[in-house]
This record gives structure tokens, sequence and C-alpha cells, in this order.
């Protein structure tokens, strides 16, 4: 039997502005190079199915 799925929990307000504006605010470099970093090692994991 299927279970209930829940509602997702939406922004609203001030932390919906502030949101916002750190996805329009551009990546630093510090950012940018653990991001790289990150889908370095990412692409280095080999899944077993």
């Amino acid at each position: 039997m299927a279970s209930k799925v829940n509602s997702t929990p939406t922004l609203k307000g001030e932390d919906a502005a502030k949101f916002i504006e750190k996805l329009n605010t551009p990546s630093s470099k510090n950012e940018l190079k653990s991001l790289k970093r990150a889908d370095e090692i990412f692409k280095k994991i080999t899944y077993i199915h």
C-alpha cells in the first residue's frame, strides 16, 4: 500500500528573499574551487549496481 506524501515546505517572506538573492549572487573563487574539487571526486566514485 502506498504511503502518504507530505507537502514540500515553501520558503516565504524574508527567507525567500535571501534565497533569491543568494541565487543571483555570483559564486566566489573559493566556492568555485570547492565545487570543482567535489566534481572531480564525484567522477572518481564508481557505483556498484
